[in-house]
């Protein structure tokens, strides 16, 4: 790790220990005003303080009463120097008392205005917050770093009719001048900066207390905040945070140490969701839902973006990374155990096999360019903070505990946890710090092993051979996408427990060799030609390259029903979809291992085997027609036997995951253009849109009716239709769903429109990113999205300046998909006189990818022509 003193930080000649913040924001004109008195321990004979400040105008600064003799700002360090006449003395504390004026701005970061219609038609706004990484520094002059915490005691004052809502319950609230009142909330605990939050708006809430028993006998109030006459669609996530919440502080055993725990959706959110400790704010599809009008898709969304959220109540909050390098201390932790949460609250989504399919491919398929990052990556400047909120630190991180969780069992890692928890509340810790714990706790030296998976770039491919009889041979190198392994990018060994499952294993004795070195030979226990798998259950954060004989007595081992293990089937799809791309195998290959499937049953499954077909359509879209329609002709084989047999209707009651194959069956083979399935969807359509049959089409299948019905014929009068569906959606999951199909729409003036549409008023601006994905996944508007975003860059950059996540969503949506070196040459070209420190990762990641999509294609470009003949999908 580099060393810290090359961190863009504070002096610490002063340190704050507790702010007393006053705050009055004006929803006319858009500003705000504040007024604070920050306790200071003086560590060093001083009169210079220096602070975080960002687009804030300093109106006076006094220490101990005494008025600053000069203000320095540095606009480029973010920060504002107060020197006074004379020095406050070491080992002494002081006050520092500041007037200042800042703006709500529309960027969705700091504090900031956001706008919504309420049920009369009228344009309204409130004021929230958004600080994480380092925006507090927009809403008030503080020491903005994770590791300075303080205690706070916020005031708002805000006209009468609004609510007011921070960190911590309402103690004190009485009327002022000018129709307003005064709020003053409870003092928190010690916190960091980036957790503040307040929110003042026209809100109407429900509310739910804890059963309590885990939370020393108190039960903690929460309630769900919306704006008016939508606050009732909380429901689901209000029950889902109450048994969450309960969860946690058992599994912990630390009870949750605030009083309440507000949730409130905002209408302008960058985020799904922000931890603000004790006021969660969530984008509003992420925890609104109606259950007669909302997408079951949405549901477990929402469930999982709340047990992520709350998982950081003590991951993150109670205990907080020292700085932005252990970001993942935080954020991989919390996405584990979100989907711990989820499954023991909803068992019967079989949320980890999930996982497998869906977080534990991002991380893996991020980590295999070389324009990656270690989970544990050097952070100095701000500006990089925001490009490590990624697969890495989120799914990869996730993924590095639940393999190490595998191997501990989960109940040791748990109590290794209560130690780090235990040992470090309301302080800062390091990822060596939780290495400690766990290695008090399990016996072994987890540091040791576990560096290289957190320190190291990428993840191993585990090449398996059989030289003899009950023998393998496992050797590991570096995995990459382009497949152009170095002796320099292969210079580490990682630890790998290897999870060897035969016919002859249970769940209690799957074989626990560990490849600690470069290559070994194992020893099955059993006879010749019987089966065998490694990884079993995909808890190991590698992939597995069999031989060709191997993968195919895998095949046939799917086909028999043999292999019973859901997630073993999903890893042995995505490991040989992956590894053809690499050049490990042939895509070919791939194809027929897909057709060992037409027996498969499993939604979870089946969301692979899309992913995979998907993946190398996407590919080749740009090949002859006949190549592209073979390769959908294969996606109906593949699909049209399961949607025929789901049909169309939705019984009530049934089973979530029943529900998503439905949905997944009938929208993969209507996009690939399967006759009756295309017709179908016309017909459901034209009577919902023309004749308002809500019942023709059930919330999970619209969004699939709308792709199909505009990728197969659909012209003016259906767009005309999706966006007046758009505009008119009682919920923010439909308005979204509609947004999305817009973009598949296939006449260039209609892209266009979809295009223009994308950046138009109506569309909020982190929704951009919904129009993008249809219009990326689309393959006629591909390169007219990339025009697109090069014709409005200025607008782009100006718009997501402040939102720098989505200016790198931006970037990769409109560009990572291409498959030519003129593509790659292109997008370099552009961006060649541009400033892109704040989105470098991002943009190398988008190159790299072109270029790995190059080699692939032309590396089995025949070879994919030739099976599609050979195998009558293509004359």
């Amino acid at each position: 790790m580099t060393s810290t003193t090359e961190r863009q930080t504070l002096p610490t000649n002063v340190k704050p220990f507790h702010y007393n913040l006053i705050l009055t924001p004006n929803l006319e004109d858009f500003t705000f005003k504040g007024s604070e008195d920050i306790n200071l321990n003086i560590n060093e004979t001083t009169k210079h303080t220096t602070l975080n400040v960002h687009e804030i105008e300093v109106q006076a600064a006094k220490l101990n009463s005494i008025d600053a003799s000069d203000v320095s700002y540095n606009n480029d360090k973010q920060t504002v120097t107060f020197t006074f006449p004379s020095e406050v003395q070491a080992g002494t504390s002081a006050v520092l008392h500041i007037d200042f004026t800042g703006t709500l701005n529309d960027m969705m970061c700091g504090f900031y205005r956001s706008s919504y219609t309420d049920s009369t038609g009228n344009k309204k706004y409130l004021a929230t917050t958004q600080f994480s990484a380092t925006d507090a520094r927009r809403a008030f002059p503080c020491w903005d770093e994770p590791a300075i915490k303080a205690t706070f005691d916020i005031t708002l004052i805000v006209p009468s009719g609004l609510v007011a809502l921070s960190n911590m319950d309402v103690i004190c609230e009485k009327s002022v001048e000018n129709n307003k009142k005064e709020v003053k909330f409870a003092t928190t605990p010690i916190m960091s900066t980036y957790l503040v939050a307040f929110i003042a708006g026209d809100l109407a809430y429900i509310e739910k207390y804890t059963a309590g028993e885990c939370n020393d006998k108190k039960p903690v109030l929460i309630r769900v905040y919306a704006n008016k006459g939508s606050e009732n669609q909380g429901e689901f996530a209000l029950d889902v945070a109450t048994k969450t919440l309960d969860y946690f502080a058992r599994i912990f055993e630390i009870p949750y140490p605030l009083p309440k725990l507000d949730m409130v959706a905002i209408s302008d959110f960058k985020f799904g969701a922000m931890e603000n400790w004790g006021l969660v704010t969530f984008r509003t599809a992420a925890i609104l839902f109606d259950s007669k009008a909302s997408d079951a898709q949405y549901k477990q969304q929402i469930a999982y973006i709340v047990g992520h959220e709350l998982a950081h109540q003590w991951f993150g909050n109670l205990v907080t990374m020292e700085w932005w390098d252990h970001l993942w201390l935080k954020e991989g932790f919390a996405t584990w155990v979100g989907y711990l949460a989820v499954d023991e609250i909803f068992p019967d989504w079989d949320i980890w096999t999930q996982y497998v399919a869906d977080d534990f491919q991002r991380g893996l398929q991020l980590d295999s360019l070389r324009s990656s990052h270690p989970i544990e990556v050097t952070v100095n400047d701000p500006s990089e903070i925001f490009q490590i909120f990624d697969a890495i630190s989120y799914q990869k991180g996730a993924s590095v505990i639940r393999m190490l969780s595998s191997y501990l069992g989960v109940d040791v890692l748990l109590a290794g946890i209560r130690r780090y928890l235990n040992a470090h509340s309301y302080g800062n810790a390091s990822t060596d710090d939780l290495w400690v714990n766990l290695s008090d706790e399990s016996g072994h030296d987890v540091g040791e092993f576990m560096a290289g998976w957190t320190r190291k770039i990428g993840y191993p491919v585990l090449n398996v051979t059989e030289p003899q009889q009950n023998i393998i041979h496992i050797k590991q190198t570096r995995f990459l996408s382009t497949g152009d392994v170095t002796p320099k990018d292969d210079t580490h060994i990682w630890w790998i427990p290897l999870g060897i499952s035969t016919e002859k294993s249970t769940p209690a004795n799957i074989e626990s060799q560990l490849l600690t070195v470069k290559e070994a030979d194992f020893t099955l226990s059993q006879a010749e030609g019987d089966f065998f798998k490694l990884n079993t259950h995909e808890v190991g954060v590698f992939r597995v390259n069999y031989t060709p004989e191997r993968l195919e007595k895998l095949g046939k081992s799917i086909r028999n029903g043999e292999l019973t293990d859901t997630s073993d089937r999903v890893g042995i799809i995505a490991d040989a979809g992956a590894l053809a791309m690499s050049g490990y195998g042939k895509t070919s290959g791939v194809l027929s291992l897909l057709t060992e499937f037409e027996n498969e049953d499993k939604y979870i499954v089946w969301l692979e085997i899309n992913s995979r077909v998907t993946n190398i359509a996407s590919v080749w879209f740009e090949q002859p027609e006949a190549v592209y329609q073979g390769l959908l002709s294969f996606q109906r084989k593949l699909f049209s036997k399961l949607a025929h047999k789901l049909g169309w209707k939705y019984p009530e009651n049934e089973d979530y995951l029943t529900t998503m194959l439905r949905t997944l069956a009938i929208k993969v083979t209507g996009r690939a253009g399967d006759p009756e399935i295309v017709e179908e969807a016309k017909r459901r359509f034209e009577l919902f849109t023309e004749k308002n049959d809500q019942s023709v089409l059930h919330p999970n299948i619209r969004g699939a009716v709308y792709e199909i019905v505009l990728t197969h014929g659909g012209g003016e009068k259906e767009f005309e239709a999706i966006l007046n569906i758009f505009r008119n959606s009682p919920t923010a999951d439909q308005q979204l769903v509609a947004l999305t199909a817009l973009g598949y729409a296939q006449q260039p003036e209609l892209i266009q429109r979809a295009l223009d549409f994308s950046i138009s008023p109506e569309v909020r601006n982190q929704d951009i990113i919904y129009s993008f994905i249809s219009l990326k996944s689309n393959r006629k508007s591909r390169k007219p999205l990339w025009d697109f975003i090069k014709k409005n860059w200025d607008l782009l950059q100006g718009r997501y300046a402040k939102s720098l996540n989505l200016l790198g969503s931006v970037i990769k949506h409109g560009t990572d998909s291409f498959a030519s070196d003129e593509a790659a040459i292109d997008v370099e070209k552009f961006f060649a006189d541009k400033d892109t420190k704040s989105f470098a990762r991002p943009l190398q990641q988008s190159l790299e990818s072109i270029r790995t999509n190059t080699a692939w294609l032309k590396r089995d470009v025949k070879d994919v022509e030739e099976w599609l003949v050979t195998n009558v999908y293509m004359n």
